[in-house]
């Protein structure tokens, strides 16, 4: 037993020879006595500074999760011994942990210009390239790994996984089909690999690895959410219902995407009451979603309710119409006003309006623009007091437009 434990440190730390306050120090860090082997360590570095004291301390700190104060200790040791590869890649490690890529990629650089043949310190240097979503330099990296080494099922997942996102999707499918025929029970693969297929060119190739996914993880949610979204993508929406339905046991809290693409595979599925149920909660949920209208409309028109689908088809375009079409025809009117199109410009407002009946200021802007161009005062009338009976009193234009009601109303009586 003492001598595995003697080969584990030589191992860990990679020191030929020690001094017996060494040893000491290497196994009380096996041990977990890390506040003994820092206060032997304090001691050592006050007889004679190394960068291995200080990498050990660092280590330390490292597996108390105080990576600061690890960096601290790994910047100290590279004082000593700059070109140190093993601290040089713990340094990157800590950095990256931190959230600090951009010096983790420095400092793994430098590792590797003394040791370029140190795989797995190309594979650190690979995983913070994706961290940062540099996906073109990872991909570089791992396909280097590859030709070195095409064994590791490890790298080779992550050459999968740039090579997708690269748009190297044929090299991602080969990749992954390779793990999962080493480790089927690699549960992320299946979802990788899914999405890797060409969903519309080979769709028997999905649905045999949901199957196999199924058969090494049975009634998994996701496996059977993928199974029902290819269904729903090819139209097959039957079997979609029947998958987003087993789905929608399993999982107790299902996104609203899911709900929504169940009620539509069960619309076309021909189960119009059902949807409508689903299209219901949906309503209750998110009620400003058009699309939820619209199919809630459909649901109605198949089952004869017409004057519900009426008002849910009309509730449906009235949603779909971003905010900002009004106020473009808004802008619109006002600028066909200062050219003096005004009849143009009544169009334009009117549009805007209809659109957005919430934006009463427009109903005043009519009235005006009434005003200014046509001899028949009564349609610019009409106009203020439909302003007034939107605004509050308290509106910049409530005034004006009393008065100019009480002076176009006395204007029609002297005209009769």
């Amino acid at each position: 037993m003492k001598a595995i434990k003697h080969s584990l440190v030589i191992i860990l730390f990679g020191i030929s020879f020690f001094s017996y306050s060494q040893d000491e120090i290497d196994l009380l860090i096996l041990n977990k006595n890390y506040k003994e082997a820092l206060t032997e360590i304090e001691t050592q570095l006050n007889k004679n500074p190394s960068a291995q004291l200080y990498f050990k301390k660092g280590l330390i700190f490292n597996r108390l999760q105080k990576y600061q104060a690890a960096l601290k200790s790994y910047s100290e040791a590279l004082q000593i011994e700059p070109d140190n590869t093993e601290v040089l890649s713990e340094m990157a490690e800590g950095l990256s942990i931190l959230g600090n890529n951009t010096d983790a990629v420095n400092f793994y650089k430098k590792a590797l210009e003394i040791e370029p043949d140190n795989l797995p310190l190309s594979g650190k240097l690979g995983r913070v390239y994706i961290n940062q979503k540099k996906y073109k330099e990872a991909y570089e990296v791992f396909s280097r790994i590859y030709t070195k080494d095409s064994t590791n099922i490890y790298w080779n997942k992550q050459l999968a996984y740039c090579s997708f996102r690269t748009g190297e999707r044929k090299q991602a499918v080969y990749l992954y089909e390779n793990v999962l025929e080493v480790n089927p029970r690699d549960y992320g693969t299946y979802g990788n690999l899914i999405h890797s297929y060409n969903w519309k060119k080979e769709g028997s190739k999905i649905m045999v690895l949901i199957g196999k996914g199924l058969h090494e993880f049975p009634n998994d949610a996701e496996l059977i959410l993928e199974r029902a979204y290819y269904f729903f993508r090819s139209k097959r929406y039957g079997p979609a219902m029947i998958s987003f339905a087993k789905y929608l046991k399993i999982e107790n809290a299902p996104s609203y995407e899911v709900l929504m693409n169940y009620g539509i595979s069960t619309y076309f599925a021909g189960f119009e009451e059902d949807a409508l149920e689903t299209f219901n909660k949906l309503f209750t949920i998110n009620p400003n979603d058009p699309l939820v209208m619209y199919y809630k409309s459909l649901c109605f028109k198949k089952l004869k309710n017409f004057e519900e689908s009426e008002k849910m088809m009309q509730w449906a375009i009235d949603a779909s119409i971003p905010d900002y079409v009004s106020d473009m025809y808004h802008h619109l009117g006002q600028i066909l006003g200062q050219q003096r199109k005004f009849a143009e410009s009544i169009k334009a407002l009117q549009k805007a309006n209809k659109l957005n009946p919430g934006n009463y200021e427009i109903l005043f802007e009519i009235a005006t623009t009434y005003e200014e161009f046509n001899s028949n005062k009564t349609l610019a009338l009409n106009y203020y007091r439909l302003y007034l009976k939107e605004a509050n009193e308290s509106d910049k234009n409530v005034n004006y437009a009393f008065d100019r009601i009480k002076k176009i109303k006395e204007d029609l009586f002297f005209e009769e």
